[in-house]
């Protein structure tokens, strides 16, 4: 055969670029510590369209049928890359090393790191991580080279890198990655722990008693901050799952109270990721999560940056010819359960209009369930815990910059954003002025949402949120606003007259019932009155019989919000308390509650959360409300110190101190969520709407990539069941079962807690 030039040329070339041309692209090479060396490759990787272009812009989270899976080449040879002949390492300096050696062992996992939109079946590519144990320590300071065989398909077949646990970071160390308030000395601390794939977890019993240093990033200046301390075995943690599939080592530097930007070091190991200590350093995990309710506005124009989700469902508006009818159908109609699945869901209750079809043009506004556009009852929650820190700091948390819309117009922007909630459900009135359960999502042809019947417990609903409001603005200084809201509650109160106080409904994670909402209505309003009233209905309706009764219990009441207004009014003095009993009762009952439901798992699970254990649908959910009320009203520095512990160690684990050492909030820290289902896509700008925590779900809905994270996990290696439930999320864009979120889920106790800490600032 002959060769053209140009022939001979290309084949010439190609002989010389090897088959690395052609193969898995080698992430990076580092050190876990002094014993193992993790090697990371990418088969490939997925480019999306993000133009903010086409009838899709800004819209729907799902593919738009142009995703790209680029393949670098052959994919990593598994079997060449867990064999310990496939590597060498050699150190110049390093006399250990002077000879070429071999790992003792190789252990390896997978995992889905892209899809691609192809229904039913996605094209995806694969992470590969390799860990290589050494026969012998690496030593502080020196320098190595590592070869890789060719057989791998490894795209490079040499790495040098250099074992300095002052720069070298280690995924085994696990802390908050956006730092700590020097005054809050109850806990700073990081966890030691590292699962190696198929070869199980690293054992660092022999690392107790390690020294333990934090290193200025800036400086280089490094401080004494304690010894590795053994904390617990591997075992069930938050909702009963294992989330680290390790036995856990803490470090612990809560003394330590300089400014600054560091890195926690372990001796033998290496360092975390940068965090800042500083008195603000919950203002930017805070404005986020602000951020993220704002991003799940319906009715959001799109002259604003990033551009908030659309269409934006306004009557008469957008999109051209939209109307919100309304029907007879709610949660409580004879029909409900008919309409199969999430009935908020079903697009069409056509057959259900009101006679005469009537519509509510002003049905517009409130945050989205999920990346659905039902807005439903159990919303409401949200407006309580963006709140509830307000109503606890007295009114700490002024902030009028945070980045929405309404930013710079004088009131604080988390009222801002309560207020957008708020509006929408009084807005949500039927003609004959009652207080609707919701709307459903849109028709498949965008021309029609259905407005559930209304009902006297969706007034107690608007007449508690309504109040809460108020309260916030008396708070606020602002005294118009405050008359506003009290008018709007008081309106709410008279239409439910009394009626619907045992009837139940699922709010938040919980039921709440009528007379729960009643409760919370007059204690606020008694803050914004003083009218006795209030008080003595309030007094009435509470729970709370003794200092051994809970505020809340799952799936039957609620008076956690309520029980939290009136506790506040002592504290602050805003008015006269005529039931001391009571009042003392309801401390003692949240003292007792919080202990058993938030301090106490604290101290047994590996991972030291404390979120409740009654709401744990989902493992990112954060269920602190309770405590945050408990630190604001004791007055026992051991009791504040418990629980601002508590607190802490809730908010560091969302935060970066968790198996995956990110935040699990888009758009927050160097190491965050990304490919999640969400809004944010096809807009013209990198990465999704910022503030929003995906589920984590490792469970599935239904079959198929977007109902079933199995779908992914089954892919991957090892089996599902030998990872640690802490790592259960795909850059799987597409499925809404593991990564997509609701804000009165995964949002609101976040919300609220990093508010609340942030509020704790000197």
């Amino acid at each position: 055969m002959t060769l053209t030039l140009r022939s001979r040329l290309l084949f010439g070339f190609l002989l010389a670029l090897g088959a690395s041309a052609h193969a898995a692209k080698l992430v990076e090479v580092r050190t876990v510590d002094d014993e193992y060396v993790m090697i990371r490759w990418q088969d490939g990787w997925v480019r999306y369209r993000d133009l903010g272009t086409g009838p899709r812009a800004f819209n729907n989270p799902e593919g738009l049928g142009d995703d790209v899976l680029e393949k670098f080449g052959l994919p990593v040879d598994t079997a060449a890359a867990t064999d310990p002949a496939s590597y060498s390492l050699v150190s110049t300096d390093d006399p250990g090393y002077r000879t070429p050696v071999r790992p003792v062992k190789c252990s390896r996992k997978a995992k889905v790191s892209g899809s691609a939109w192809k229904w039913p079946d996605p094209d995806y590519t694969l992470e590969h991580t390799i860990f290589l144990k050494l026969p012998k320590k690496l030593e502080h300071g020196k320098h190595y080279r590592l070869t890789i065989s060719p057989q791998t398909h490894s795209d490079v077949e040499a790495r040098t890198f250099a074992f300095d646990i002052f720069r070298n970071v280690s995924e085994a160390v696990h802390a908050n990655i956006i730092g700590y308030d020097p005054s809050q000395t109850a806990a700073k601390s990081a966890d030691l722990y590292m699962w190696l794939g198929d070869g199980g977890a690293r054992d660092y019993s022999s690392y107790a008693g390690r020294r333990v240093m934090l290193f200025d990033a800036k400086s280089g200046k490094k401080y004494e901050a304690g010894t590795v301390v053994f904390w617990k075995s591997s075992g069930p943690d938050c909702g009963t799952w294992n989330l680290t599939k390790s036995d856990v080592w803490n470090c612990d530097f809560s003394a330590f109270k300089q400014p600054g930007t560091y890195r926690l070091v372990v001796d033998g190991v290496g360092c975390s990721q940068d965090f800042t200590i500083a008195d603000d350093v919950y203002r930017q995990p805070y404005k986020t999560s602000v951020l993220g309710y704002f991003f799940m506005r319906e009715g959001e124009s799109k002259d604003f940056f990033p551009v908030p989700r659309q269409p934006r469902y306004v009557p008469n508006v957008d999109p051209p010819g939209f109307k919100v009818f309304l029907t007879t159908m709610s949660p409580i109609h004879p029909d409900w359960k008919k309409l199969g699945g999430d009935p908020w869901d079903n697009k069409d209750w056509s057959r259900y209009k009101e006679p005469g079809e009537p519509t509510n043009p002003n049905a517009w506004g409130g945050h989205s369930d999920a990346t659905d556009w039902d807005r439903n009852a159990t919303h409401v929650s949200n407006i309580w815990d963006i709140l509830l820190p307000f109503v606890l700091s007295n009114g700490r948390l002024k902030e009028d910059d945070l980045g929405i819309r309404e930013s710079g117009n004088g009131i604080p922007d988390l009222l801002d954003e309560a207020r957008y909630e708020v509006d929408f459900w009084l807005r949500l009135r039927d003609t004959k002025g009652g207080y609707s359960f919701g709307l459903n999502n849109p028709t498949v042809d965008d021309k029609a949402m259905y407005q559930a019947a209304a009902a006297p417990y969706m007034a107690w609903a608007n007449a508690a949120n309504a109040a809460m409001l108020a309260d916030s603005f008396r708070i606020a200084g602002k005294p118009e606003l405050a008359e506003q809201y009290r008018a709007a509650a008081t309106e709410a109160w008279k239409v439910a007259a009394e009626r619907d106080l045992d009837f139940k409904f699922g709010i938040g994670n919980g039921s709440i019932r009528g007379r729960d909402l009643k409760m919370m209505a007059a204690a606020f309003l008694y803050n914004v009155t003083g009218d006795r009233v209030f008080e003595d209905a309030m007094a009435k309706e509470s729970i709370v019989s003794g200092p051994e009764v809970a505020t809340e219990e799952a799936d039957k009441y609620n008076q956690l919000y309520g029980t939290a207004a009136y506790l506040m009014c002592a504290k602050f003095g805003w008015r006269p308390i005529h039931h001391p009993e009571l009042l003392a009762n309801m401390k003692a009952a949240v003292m007792l509650e919080t202990r058993h439901k938030n301090v106490a798992p604290s101290l047994i699970r590996p991972s030291r959360r404390s979120s409740d254990e009654a709401y744990g649908w989902f493992q990112t959910v954060e269920e602190v409300q309770r405590l945050c009320v408990a630190h604001a009203v004791a007055t026992s520095p051991s009791d504040r110190l418990d629980f601002q512990r508590a607190m802490i160690l809730e908010a560091d684990y969302g935060l970066g101190r968790n198996p995956m050492n990110m935040t699990q909030m888009t758009g927050l820290g160097a190491r965050h969520p990304e490919e999640i289902y969400t809004s944010g896509r096809n807009d013209g700008i990198p990465d999704v709407h910022p503030g929003h925590t995906p589920y984590m779900n490792a469970e599935a809905w239904s079959p198929g990539f977007m109902g079933d994270p199995q779908w992914y996990a089954s892919r991957g290696y090892p089996a599902w069941s030998e990872w640690p439930h802490g790592e259960a999320l795909w850059r799987a864009r597409y499925c809404y079962c593991n990564n997509e979120f609701t804000p009165q889920q995964t949002m609101r106790g976040k919300m609220c807690l990093l508010a609340y800490l942030y509020s704790l600032r000197k």
